[in-house]
């Protein structure tokens, strides 16, 4: 099972989500956590190194995988100008 590190604006921003977004978040790192290549379930960004799992129609959640610490860096969750910083 994979740990979490959640950054300080992954964590700001899921405060602003409501329940059933955050619901969506959490089942999505139930699927995170207990896979065995956490990064074939998300779209990797070159431009910024990350992996975008998409979370419904608008919202993502941005993400890495540091295998030596076997850990899921979290770093953004929201719609596509939250976590991009762009429409």
């Amino acid at each position: 099972m994979w740990e979490f590190d959640r950054k300080s604006k992954f964590k700001k921003q899921y405060k602003l989500l409501g329940s059933v977004r955050q619901e969506r978040v959490k089942k999505a790192l139930m699927q995170l956590a207990y896979s065995e290549k956490p990064e074939s379930l998300g779209v990797y960004k070159s431009s910024m190194e990350v992996y975008a799992y998409e979370l419904g129609r608008d919202d993502r959640m941005i993400y890495r995988v540091d295998y030596d610490k076997h850990t899921i860096e979290l770093v953004r969750i929201g719609d596509h100008k939250m976590t991009y910083g762009k429409d």
